[in-house]
C-alpha cells in the first residue's frame, strides 16, 4: 500500500521482485472498497509503505478495522510507520492491538539479536509504544539521538507482535530510504524482514522471544569456555611467555570479563533483562575467541619450542601428511609439499644453524586466503653464531593437525618488537 514512493524509493517493490513473490500495489483509495473478506481470501501479507501524504493516512484510517479482521485470520501486517518523512503524513491511528509510534529521530538503531548498529541519516523517525507482552523487539534507537550511544530499550523501533492468529510487524525504521541510499545492508535487512513475515504461518505462531532463556545460554558457554581457557592457561605456563607474547588473548579475556560484569548489573542472567543481552553475548564471543587464540597458540608454543631445542622429530610431530611449507628469502626460499619435502628442508636448516633461542611476539588470529584459522606472529630465532633470524610468522590449522605454515624473512619485524 502507497500513494508515492517512499522517499523515491521502489525498495519493497524490488525486494518482492527479487524473492519471486507476486503482489499488487494499491493506493489508499484503491484499498477503501476492499472488504476484510476481500482481503483475506486474496492475500496474506499487507505491507504499508512508510513516508506518505496526509490523504494517504487519512483514508487508511478508517480502514483499520478490516486489517485488524485480516490480521486476526492469521495473516500478516507489515506496517512500515516512519512517517513525518518527505510527503509530510502523519501517522494518528493506533495499529492493530492499540500499538502507537512516537516521533523521535535516530540515526544509529541497534539490532538485538546481530549486536549490530545500522547508521542512515536517520535510521529512524520514532519507536513504539503500547506494546503486548508478547511484543519481541528486534531494533532500540540508540539512547542519543544524533551518534552512536548505547541501546535504549525503551524506545524499540522495530517490534513484531501477535494479534488474534497472525502477526503484525511495526517499524518506526526508515527501510525503504536506507535500501536506496545507504547501502547494501539496508537492502538485505529489509529482504530478511519481507521473507521472514512471508513465512509466518498460524500453525508456527511467533513465540515470546525469551530473553531469559537466551542471556541463561550465553551465560552458561561464557562460564564453559572461560573454565576451558583457565585449564589450557595453566599448560601455557610452561612457556616463557611475556606480555608482549599474546597481547590479544589478553585483550579477548578482558573485554569478556568486563561485558560478564555488565550484564550481571541487570541480576541473574535468568531473570531475562534485555539490557543484559548484549553484554552476555559479547561476554561469550570474547571469551571465546580468547580460548580459540589460546589453542592455536599452545599447539604453536609447542612447534617453536621443537625448533628452540633442534628436534626434527618434536617438529614434524603436528604435520599433516598433505601440509605445505612456504619459506620466503634466505638460502631455503621456496615451496616445500607433503612432510618428506618439509622434513628434508628443515634437516638442511638445522644442517646450517644451531638455534639457542626463538622469540615470539604479539600471536594474534589469522586467517588465510582459502579460509582456514590459525595464527600469526613475530618470531625471532637467535643462532650460536649470534646470527638473528627476523620472521613474519603464520600457521594454519585442519583439525589437530598443521596445514600450512609461512616463515618470511623480514628484518623489520626488530623494528617492531624494539619499539
Amino acid at each position: 500500500m502507497k500513494n508515492v514512493d517512499a522517499w523515491g524509493s521502489k525498495a519493497v517493490g524490488e525486494t518482492l521482485d527479487e524473492i519471486g513473490v507476486p503482489y499488487d500495489i494499491l493506493s489508499s483509495s484503491e484499498f477503501a472498497p476492499l472488504t476484510a473478506s476481500d482481503l483475506i481470501n486474496k492475500y496474506d501479507l499487507i505491507i504499508i509503505e512508510s513516508d506518505q501524504p496526509q490523504i494517504f493516512y487519512d483514508e487508511l484510517a478508517p480502514e483499520m478495522g478490516d486489517i485488524e479482521e485480516f490480521v486476526k485470520a492469521g495473516k500478516v501486517l507489515e506496517v512500515h510507520a516512519a512517517n513525518w518523512g518527505w510527503h509530510g503524513g502523519i501517522w494518528k491511528t493506533p495499529l492493530p492491538g492499540g500499538v502507537e509510534i512516537t516521533k523521535r529521530y535516530s540515526r544509529y538503531d541497534y539490532h538485538v539479536e546481530k549486536d549490530l548498529w545500522y547508521y542512515s541519516t536517520y535510521a529512524s523517525h520514532g519507536y513504539l509504544i503500547n506494546l503486548p507482552k508478547d511484543a519481541k523487539i528486534i531494533m532500540v534507537q540508540s539512547d542519543i539521538s544524533y551518534s552512536q550511544g548505547n541501546p535504549d530499550y525503551n524506545k524499540p523501533s522495530a517490534v513484531t507482535y501477535t494479534f488474534g492468529e497472525g502477526l503484525v510487524f511495526a517499524t518506526g525504521l526508515t527501510l525503504e530510504f536506507g535500501a536506496k541510499y545507504r547501502g547494501p545492508e539496508w537492502k538485505e535487512l529489509l529482504k530478511e524482514i519481507i521473507t521472514s513475515n512471508l513465512e509466518f504461518t498460524p500453525q508456527k505462531k511467533v513465540k515470546y522471544f525469551d530473553y531469559a532463556m537466551l542471556n541463561y545460554i550465553w551465560y552458561m558457554l561464557y562460564n564453559k569456555y572461560t573454565d576451558k581457557f583457565d585449564e589450557m592457561y595453566e599448560n601455557v605456563a610452561q612457556y616463557n611467555i611475556t606480555n608482549a607474547t599474546m597481547p590479544q588473548v589478553r585483550e579477548y579475556k578482558s573485554l569478556a570479563e568486563y561485558h560478564y560484569q555488565k550484564g550481571w548489573q541487570y541480576g541473574h542472567p535468568i531473570k531475562g533483562h534485555i539490557q543484559a543481552l548484549p553484554h552476555m553475548r559479547r561476554a561469550y564471543i570474547n571469551v571465546k575467541k580468547a580460548y580459540v587464540l589460546l589453542d592455536y597458540s599452545l599447539r604453536g608454543l609447542k612447534h617453536w619450542q621443537a625448533l628452540e631445542d633442534n628436534d626434527l622429530a618434536a617438529l614434524m610431530q603436528q604435520n599433516a601428511e598433505n601440509s605445505t611449507l612456504y619459506w620466503i628469502g634466505g638460502p631455503l626460499n621456496g615451496t616445500y609439499n607433503g612432510v618428506s619435502e618439509i622434513e628434508a628442508t628443515w634437516s638442511k636448516f638445522f644442517a646450517g644453524n644451531n638455534v639457542t633461542d626463538v622469540g615470539i611476539y604479539n600471536i594474534t588470529l589469522a586467517k588465510s586466503e582459502e579460509g582456514m584459522t590459525g595464527i600469526k606472529a613475530i618470531v625471532i630465532v637467535t643462532t650460536e653464531e649470534g646470527t638473528q633470524i627476523p620472521l613474519r610468522y603464520e600457521i594454519y590449522f585442519k583439525g589437530d593437525e598443521i596445514i600450512e605454515e609461512w616463515w618470511t624473512i623480514d628484518p623489520t619485524v626488530l623494528e617492531t618488537i624494539s619499539g
